[in-house]
């Protein structure tokens, strides 16, 4: 315990600014949930019932879809591409997840590809100085390692990109202004659920690798890679997490696979691969990958 927790007032003390204001707005998010359940003044104040905690899922529910369709699937894999205009919006929404700029999100995730469970993987599920609880509570407090920026090249000139990461946190600002005037109770709500789905991730960082597995990537990465993946079907980890990447094992072995069903030759989607087929058929994306 002592070691986790030197490491981490060191990981503190070395996180980007960015990283620090998002850790902050996730433990006053995610601790909101329990001290308005607990705390009578407050529960009463903000009029908390069953409705409360159904519209805190609800937008869970789609914070965790739109960080797997849109941050994970389209930005950070480039597994399809949607028109610009579809793609700006996107951009331009993405703050609502508070989850970070599009490029900062992606830097990370690819960093996790190359260096999957080994030294350099930004939240390993469990090393000497980290413990799963590192990942849960402070998911924003990554693991140093190699800069690289080259793998967020490409993303960085696409419409956009370079603009949010800019101004994302005037534009921010400003949704918390606009949703504030709007309802102050969906306020809080907006800030629980969307900091549930990122409690959501972090479950997934950290309990969808458990074994060591041996990769081969037969789209992209030519050489076989050690990860220790595993699916989530039917997980505990998967009750809250939206359906996200639940087959681990599937995205790490094919990370260039749009479609992550282990029956996907059999025509058979994944959630998310669902709503991508669906832009796809209305003509406002187009799948990379045959899969």
């Amino acid at each position: 315990m002592n070691r986790a927790m030197s490491h981490l007032k060191s990981l503190w003390a070395h996180a980007h600014p960015d990283s620090k204001r998002l850790q902050f707005i996730y433990l006053i998010g995610l601790g909101l949930i329990p001290f308005t359940i607990l705390y009578a003044p407050f529960r009463e104040w903000l009029g908390f019932g069953w409705w409360f905690l159904m519209w805190i899922y609800v937008i869970q529910y789609f914070a965790i879809k739109f960080d797997t369709v849109v941050y994970h699937r389209l930005f950070a894999h480039n597994l399809y591409t949607v028109k610009p205009w579809f793609e700006r919006v996107l951009v331009l929404i993405s703050p609502l997840l508070l989850q970070s700029y599009p490029a900062g999100y992606s830097w990370l995730h690819l960093r996790h590809h190359k260096y999957a469970d080994q030294e350099g993987d930004p939240h390993p599920p469990v090393s000497k100085n980290r413990r799963r609880w590192n990942n849960l509570l402070f998911p924003f407090l990554t693991e140093p390692g190699p800069v690289e920026y080259k793998l967020v090249l490409p993303l960085m000139k696409r419409p956009l990109q370079t603009w949010i990461m800019k101004y994302y946190w005037p534009v921010t600002i400003l949704y918390i202004v606009l949703i504030g005037l709007i309802s102050y109770k969906f306020l809080f709500i907006w800030l629980m659920g969307t900091q549930l789905a990122t409690f959501g991730g972090a479950r997934f960082n950290t309990y969808a690798h458990q074994n060591d597995k041996m990769a081969m990537d037969d789209m992209h990465i030519k050489n076989p890679q050690v990860h220790s993946a595993v699916n989530l079907k039917n997980s505990w980890t998967v009750l809250l997490g939206g359906s996200g990447e639940k087959y681990h094992y599937m995205h790490h072995t094919y990370p260039r696979r749009w479609n992550l069903h282990p029956e996907s030759d059999q025509g058979k989607l994944d959630q998310n691969a669902w709503i991508i087929d669906k832009l796809v058929r209305i003509g406002i994306a187009e799948v990379k990958t045959p899969i």
